[in-house]
């Protein structure tokens, strides 16, 4: 089979079979699921397996920084994450995956009725992200590891797209300050640390034994960026906050370096604001990124009001 320069343009599970045969893996189509994500093709093997093909030059060279990743994490880290299997010079790599339990709409449904099973969650997190942030060096990942986080999008591209979103000009108003806001963030080097940037209940696995965090995957947006962007996924509106609570608690405890959590509030704002721009075109019930258009709103105030409370905190 030949292919392009980088990446596979197209993939078929034939095409994917191929290939795979090529590398030892003796499989069938009917043995496969291929699916087109982003700059990516994944497809799904029998036995706990992924396998990760680029579909471009950027998939190719996002995959190859994300395996960096992975040993490093590997190496020096306790918690799970996909090992790698195999990986081809075509670009393409064989991955295990944590074996477990990924449900993060059922994760996040029982979390918020359960203040226990939150916490332990959140305990668990905080451990996790104690490690990765300390120890991997400046060192290990310089002049391979982007230095900025892959999302929220640009306040441009939010900018741009809002008013196609929502006609509630005092919310607009609100979203432009905090932009200006983000904006202007300057980030210390000491809180620069390996971050993974899309931790939440959507990138871990649950062991359904004791329904506690037992890994993480999909590092695609990993970066040598602030690590308050680690913890932006934590925050869920509720009346307490029992996952960052104890993830902050246990973090803490290891790390000296202490976090703000006006500055989390406006990372998680700043996103909310992001995938709302994104529902540009959306109709407002269909369900995009995992929710509604209300949804997408409702996030959005509650960060804005939560950041906004912080932050008078934080100057009081």
């Amino acid at each position: 089979m030949r292919r392009p320069q980088h990446g596979f343009a197209s993939l078929t599970a034939e095409a994917a079979c191929r290939a795979l045969r090529a590398a030892g893996l003796p499989l069938h189509p009917g043995d496969l699921s291929v699916e087109r994500r982003d700059d990516r093709w994944a497809v799904k093997l029998p036995g706990d397996r992924i396998a990760w093909f680029p579909a471009d030059e950027q998939g190719e060279r996002a995959l190859a920084i994300e395996r960096r990743v992975l040993r490093l994490l590997a190496e020096r880290c306790t918690f799970a994450t996909p090992s790698l299997l195999c990986e081809s010079p075509d670009g393409y790599d064989v991955r295990a995956i944590v074996p477990g339990r990924t449900d993060p709409w059922g994760v996040f449904a029982e979390a918020s009725k359960d203040p226990v099973l939150a916490r332990r969650l959140g305990r668990t997190l905080g451990k996790i992200l104690a490690e990765q942030h300390t120890r991997i060096t400046r060192a290990d990942v310089a002049e391979w590891l982007p230095e900025r986080v892959n999302w929220p999008e640009s306040s441009a591209w939010i900018r741009d797209r809002i008013d196609d979103v929502t006609d509630d000009r005092s919310l607009i108003a609100a979203i432009d300050r905090t932009l200006n806001i983000y904006e202007h963030v300057a980030v210390d080097p000491a809180d620069r640390v390996l971050i993974h940037a899309d931790l939440g209940f959507h990138n871990v696995v649950v062991d359904p034994a004791n329904n506690n965090v037992s890994g993480v995957f999909d590092y695609s947006g990993a970066a040598w960026a602030d690590r308050h962007h680690d913890f932006r996924y934590l925050v869920f509106c509720w009346d307490e906050e029992h996952v960052l609570d104890a993830a902050l608690e246990v973090y803490g405890a290891s790390v000296a370096r202490p976090l703000s959590l006006t500055r989390i509030w406006l990372y998680n704002a700043v996103c909310a604001f992001s995938f709302l721009a994104y529902r540009r075109g959306v109709p407002g019930e269909a369900k995009w990124c995992g929710r509604t258009l209300a949804e997408d709103l409702a996030w959005t105030r509650c960060a804005l009001e939560r950041f906004e409370r912080f932050a008078a905190t934080a100057r009081d």
